[in-house]
């Protein structure tokens, strides 16, 4: 009697991105308008840059305004959760869950400038070393993603505490190296810029990217972060608007 060989469970990789409207410092983060474009565009513009990833969701708060993410979701067909505010990590393994994904692609959804071009080489260094958790370390600040098993974050939502179910969704997995496998991507030396942010938290931020995007952002094609890196090194004064802010969770990051 032949046997058929077995085939490997191949892995699902979606990228989960929380939305929320509160924000102390600037209101409805991820809809500020870049150009054309929201911040929430232009990071799923460059997702979708990845061979490896198989789709994207959107793990919304279930507080008052989420029905402007609904509608962004629905409008650009993108799947989909609604959960607590509060409990982040819980929204995205819900998020991953509703699509039987079982890694992540984690980037918070203010980020309007990330490594899109390392995507695939960050999945394929986690799926080869069988890592728990992989993410590219020196980037500028909002830059940098990162992939997670979601046994792991059901793992820390277990054992974690309020802290570790927050925005700061792998903070568990960094304070507990020892129950994970971990890998830390350095990027290229000519990226490696951790004072610069890319991130958008306040209005320095927003009209920095802003700026970027008005030199730089051309139709329907991301920006290569080597490109910004360089715009910013070559124009300091574009770089000093938020050079002053206070990185919130330094050891974290």
């Amino acid at each position: 009697m032949k046997t058929g060989r077995v085939k490997k469970k191949q892995s699902k990789i979606v990228a989960v991105l929380p939305c929320r409207i509160n924000s102390t410092r600037l209101l409805a983060k991820p809809l500020q308008k870049i150009g054309r474009y929201t911040i929430l565009e232009l990071l799923i513009r460059q997702i979708k840059k990845s061979k490896m990833t198989s789709g994207i969701v959107l793990a919304i708060s279930e507080n008052t305004g989420s029905d402007l993410f609904v509608e962004f979701a629905k409008k650009f067909k993108i799947k989909f959760v609604l959960g607590n505010e509060i409990d982040v990590l819980g929204r995205m393994i819900k998020g991953a869950e509703s699509v039987n994904a079982d890694i992540i692609l984690r980037t918070t959804s203010e980020n309007p400038f990330i490594y899109w071009e390392g995507i695939d080489e960050l999945i394929k260094k986690h799926l080869d070393g069988k890592f728990d958790f992989t993410f590219h370390h020196g980037l500028p600040l909002g830059a940098g993603i990162e992939i997670i098993n979601l046994q792991a974050l059901r793992l820390s939502h277990k054992l974690g505490n309020k802290k570790h179910r927050s925005e700061l969704s792998t903070l568990y997995i960094y304070e507990n190296p020892n129950r994970f496998k971990i890998h830390k991507f350095e990027v290229p030396k000519i990226l490696r810029k951790p004072k610069i942010r890319l991130t958008v938290d306040t209005p320095q931020d927003l009209w920095l990217a802003r700026i970027i995007h008005e030199f730089l952002g051309s139709k329907n094609i991301p920006i290569p972060l080597k490109k910004i890196i360089k715009f910013l090194d070559d124009h300091p004064k574009f770089k000093k608007i938020n050079s002053d802010l206070k990185i919130k969770y330094k050891r974290y990051m």
